[in-house]
Parts: structure tokens; sequence; C-alpha cells
């Protein structure tokens, strides 16, 4: 069953700090795991010798402790969301949880690459090391993940204790952008209205301002205008037509989302599963119809979708989490107009 991974971060205004980055991984409290465990022999493909894994004997099914221990990519990451969010028998542990997210990341997976580096980001079960989270976020954005890519660039904007590099920054801004994360098309758009890291180019910046506002960012709206004021009419023709040209670029599921198997997740999740994947659709639907571009309504709750609720969020005064809850759909259920 797939499972989109991660999201990427919203922007703040207009300002020199350009965006305050996060990740999906809940900042909670570390706890101890009190579970025992079962030790079982794995393959380490980076170092090619025997490696034992340490399965948690409560975890449940046994063909993901089976899978986990053989060294099993989407196994190792499933443990790490487990003590994420402390379920599937185990106790929250962030310290556990970025063991695990380490087996994973270092076979190569980006989603467990960008989940680790989010927790050296913000020193969750690990000391914080901006350093490690830039180079996690880099092996992952390489790879096409899209929050990677969003959060990578923030930190060069912002220097992560050191100077801001916006030459770097702007080239993983405009990667983001174009995958069609909102926070780093706006981060762009201020990139190209200041001349940081790139050739100052009004047309540009309203081309990027315009594209935001167009998912629903009423900021980027505003901006969008201002930046419209400064150009001639023949700029603003030209930016309007490289508005009209560009097109979002498909994302790589596999950098950006978790395929489990419908077994790893129960009986139980996956007949829930089914049901929220129909309410996301008639959410997308809502969404589309009140000029909040969420995309193709297809039950997946992606980028798009989210970035999509955080404006309608933002759009009715609530927290801009991009989570579904009951507030959400309440005020989306107010709006839900019948097409002609």
């Amino acid at each position: 069953m797939t499972q989109p991974a991660d999201t990427a971060t919203e922007t703040g205004g207009f300002e020199p700090i350009l965006t305050d980055p996060s990740g999906e991984v809940k900042d909670v409290p570390v706890i101890e795991n009190e579970g025992s465990e079962a030790i079982i022999g794995a393959d380490n493909p980076s170092q090619g010798t025997a490696e034992l894994i340490s399965v948690p004997t409560a975890l449940d099914p046994a063909s993901l402790a089976k899978a986990a221990g053989e060294g099993d990519k989407l196994a190792l990451f499933e443990i790490g969301a487990r003590y994420t969010d402390g379920r599937g028998g185990v106790a929250i542990d962030m310290a556990e949880a970025a063991k695990w997210y380490a087996k994973a990341a270092e076979r190569g997976f980006a989603p467990a690459q960008y989940r680790l580096g989010n927790l050296y980001e913000k020193g969750q079960g690990v000391e914080r090391d901006l350093e490690k989270a830039c180079s996690l976020y880099e092996e992952a954005a390489r790879q096409g993940n899209a929050s990677a890519i969003h959060n990578l660039a923030v930190l060069l904007a912002t220097g992560g204790g050191k100077a801001p590099d916006f030459a770097a920054a702007a080239e993983w801004f405009k990667k983001a952008a174009d995958l069609g994360v909102r926070d780093s098309q706006f981060n762009l758009a201020i990139l190209y209205a200041r001349g940081n890291g790139v050739k100052q180019d009004l047309e540009e910046s309203y081309k990027w301002f315009a594209v935001a506002a167009r998912d629903g960012d009423r900021d980027a709206a505003e901006k969008r205008d201002e930046v419209a004021n400064a150009l001639k009419p023949e700029q603003l023709a030209s930016a309007k037509a490289k508005l009209d040209l560009w097109k979002p670029q498909p994302l790589d599921e596999k950098a950006n989302s978790v395929d489990l198997p419908d077994e790893w997740i129960g009986k139980g999740t996956k007949t829930a599963s089914v049901d929220m994947k129909k309410a996301i659709r008639n959410i997308q639907a809502i969404l589309n119809n009140n000029g909040f571009n969420a995309g193709t309504p297809d039950g997946a709750m992606g980028p798009k979708t989210v970035e999509a609720i955080k404006a309608f969020q933002k759009s009715v005064g609530q927290t801009e989490t991009g989570k579904i809850d009951d507030k959400l759909i309440n005020e989306l259920l107010k709006r839900n107009k019948p097409q002609g």
C-alpha cells in the first residue's frame, strides 16, 4: 500500500529569513522502549559482511520482522516510523526511530534519508547536527525527494550556522519549485526579486509568485501584484507568458512515498485506508472547486494536496497543518457547492 512519505514546509513572509524548515516527524518526547528484542542475522549491502539486526519481539507481523532482519529498506523504515508514532507494539522513542531510519538510509532509501535528516536538524533522538542534516537531505534530494530538496535549500539559504549560500539555495529551490512545492516557489520568487544567488529578474519573480498564488497562497498573490506594479507593460506580458508555459514536473513516487505490503499494515488499517482514500478524493474535489489546486482527485495525500489544505486552512483562519481533521472537514463541507 503506497503511503506519502513526507511533505515539504510552509513559507514565511517576504523576509530575510526565508522559512523555518520542518518535516512530518512529530515533535514528541523520547520515551524509553521496554520491549525485549530478537536477533536475526542479515547481510549489510554497504559492507558486504554479516550484520546482526536486533528486531523487537513485539513486532507484528512476522513477515515484517523477517524482512527487517534481512535488511529490507522498507521494513527498516516502517520500524522507524512505528517508533516515531508509537504504534505496532512499540512505544514512542525518537532515538530508536533514528537508529532504524539510519539503517534504511544506509541502503539508499530516500524517505528514510529525509526523515533522519529532519531528526538531525531538530535534534530529536540524536544530537542536533545541521551539517549532518544537510548531508542527508542532499542524499535524498539527489534522488528526487521533494521535501528534502526544499529543506536543503532552506538550510543553505539561512546558513545553518554558516554563511548563507544563496546560489546553491536557488538551484535547489528551483528543483523543488518545478516539482510543485509551493514554499520553494515562494522562496525562489523572493531570491529573483532581490537578486540573491541569482541575477535579479522581476519577470521570473512574478512567474513564481503567480505559480504559488495559483495554488491558493494569498501572500504570494500579494507579492505577485507588487512585482506586477514594478514591471513595464511588455515585461508583464512576457512574465504572464512564462507563467502560462510552466508546468510542474512529475514526482518520482519511489523517492517520495513508501509502498508497504498490505500485510504489514493489517486488515483493519487496510479497510480504513480504502475509506480514507475516498474521503481524500472528496476533499481534493472540494478544494479544487473552491480555487485551491489539489491536483487530480486521486485519493493520495501528496505534496500538492497538503499544500492546498494549508492554503485553505490559512484562508479560513485555521492553523496551517496540512492535515485532515474535523475542523477542516466542517469548513470544506460548508463550501461543497454542487457543480452544474
